[in-house]
C-alpha cells in the first residue's frame, strides 16, 4: 500500500521539475530579450538610418553567437568524460557552424558597407557607426 502512495508522489514531483525547468527556461527568454533590447539601446538612440541600425544591432547577434560557439568549442576541448569519436563528431559540428557564423558575419559586413554608401551618411554618423560597430 505504501508503495502505491509512492508512486504517484514520483509523477507529481517529475511534473513539479518539469514545470519548474519550463519555468526557468520562460524566464531565461524573457531575461534574453529584455537584455538583447537594453544591449542595443545605444544603436536604436543613433541617429543612423534604419536600415544601418538593422545591419549593426544583426552584426552585433553574430559576433554574439560567434562567441557563444567558440566558448563551447573550448569548454568541449576540455572535458575529459568524452571519447575521442565522440569529441571529434562535436568538434566538428561546432567547427560547421563557427564556419556558418563566420560567413553570414563577412555578408553582414559587406551588406553595411553597401549601406553605407548607398545611405550617403554624413561624417558624424559615420563615425557614431563605427563607434557602435566597435562597441
Amino acid at each position: 500500500m505504501s508503495s502505491a502512495a509512492a508512486e504517484p508522489a514520483t509523477p507529481t514531483l517529475g511534473s513539479n521539475r518539469d514545470i519548474a525547468d519550463s519555468v526557468k527556461v520562460s524566464l531565461s527568454e524573457r531575461a534574453e530579450k529584455a537584455e538583447q533590447s537594453n544591449r542595443n539601446q545605444d544603436i536604436d538612440d543613433s541617429d543612423l538610418p534604419e536600415v544601418i541600425k538593422r545591419l549593426l544591432k544583426h552584426i552585433r547577434d553574430l559576433k554574439q553567437q560567434i562567441a557563444e560557439v567558440q566558448q563551447q568549442i573550448s569548454e568541449l576541448a576540455r572535458q575529459q568524460d568524452l571519447s575521442d569519436e565522440e569529441r571529434s563528431l562535436l568538434m566538428d559540428g561546432l567547427r560547421s557552424q563557427l564556419a556558418s557564423l563566420s560567413s553570414a558575419l563577412s555578408t553582414a559586413y559587406a551588406s553595411l558597407t553597401k549601406a553605407t554608401k548607398q545611405q550617403a551618411l554624413n561624417d558624424e554618423q559615420r563615425s557614431s557607426m563605427l563607434k557602435l560597430l566597435n562597441s
